[in-house]
């Protein structure tokens, strides 16, 4: 695209986002190849399936592959470098809660920083667009940055922007999703605040554990202290896109309690599946608005 051209932007659904977008195409990048949809006639909103884009069958179709298997590098590579997505990528991701009484199940939150059960480098080094420090030069990417940054007036404009695109999804909705500590009908989904917080205490952040299990509940314990919801994708993504100095905003879905703290009679593998299909209405109506909001933007 030239420098002129309107804005494109991503978003990354999950096993929970039952969408499937216009035309898919295959996009080959240094990583592997990912199948890309638009969801809307300009293709200026690229839709990419986390868990069925980049694994593929004899014929060419798209498989499921599990948390540990999903090749987020070829996803983001793909959004980003080949496909001009620059304005942001949205992410929704399913989560489970690690504070049942702060976050129930059926709330829907926005996640402000991360934490990585296993930090292990996920970058696109030695890629030869990829620079050493915060300013990209003549690439489009850096190893060295500050995650989660505060002061990243785009991530945080980019937040701004999907916090007001939502806002008629919970007014439509407020007998279906419950409200988290801090929520307020005029912030949601972000949690405390509209800015990233400082502490734990008015933050919200996303553990990214390992999977493809369910965590352990003494590995959940141990995960209270450091954030509010568990995913097994989403930071993998996060830090891609901030190495690529593209804004990452993410919505959290949560559709269980982490093992050990459900009250489901079947645990939270049968609250997790009972309440998906309850969940996945959200989810349609929050993408709907999200690509009202951001084709109007990218025009």
């Amino acid at each position: 695209m030239s420098s002129g051209s309107p804005p494109r932007f991503g978003i990354i659904g999950g096993s929970g986002v039952q969408l499937e977008g216009r035309n898919p195409w295959r996009v080959e990048t240094p990583y592997g190849p990912c199948q890309l949809a638009a969801l809307d006639e300009a293709k200026r909103v690229l839709f990419a399936s986390r868990h069925s884009c980049t694994s593929f069958d004899e014929a060419g179709k798209p498989v499921y592959a599990p948390p540990h298997v999903v090749n987020y590098r070829a996803i983001v590579w793909a959004l980003v470098a080949c496909e001009g997505c620059k304005g942001g990528i949205i992410a929704l991701g399913s989560t489970g809660s690690l504070d049942t009484e702060g976050i129930p199940v059926g709330s829907v939150v926005m996640a402000d920083d991360y934490y990585m059960v296993r930090p292990e480098p996920v970058t696109f080094f030695p890629n030869a667009h990829i620079g050493s420090f915060e300013t990209p030069g003549d690439g489009i990417g850096r190893m060295h940055y500050t995650p989660a940054n505060p002061l990243d007036t785009e991530w945080f404009g980019l937040r701004r922007s999907v916090q007001q695109m939502l806002r008629p999804v919970f007014e439509g909705a407020k007998d279906r999703i419950k409200l988290a500590r801090g929520q307020t009908s005029e912030i949601w989904p972000c949690v405390h605040s509209l800015c990233p917080g400082k502490e734990l205490s008015d933050s919200l952040v996303y553990v990214n554990s390992i999977g493809p299990r369910f965590e352990t509940r003494a590995e959940i314990r141990t995960y209270r202290s450091a954030g509010h919801v568990v995913g097994m994708t989403c930071g993998n993504e996060w830090m891609l896109c901030e190495e690529l100095c593209v804004p990452y905003c993410l919505v959290c879905f949560c559709d269980n309690a982490c093992n050990g703290l459900s009250t489901h009679p079947g645990g939270a593998l049968e609250e997790y599946l009972e309440h998906k299909q309850t969940i996945s209405d959200i989810t349609t109506k929050v993408i709907e608005q999200i690509v009202a909001g951001l084709s109007t933007r990218a025009t």
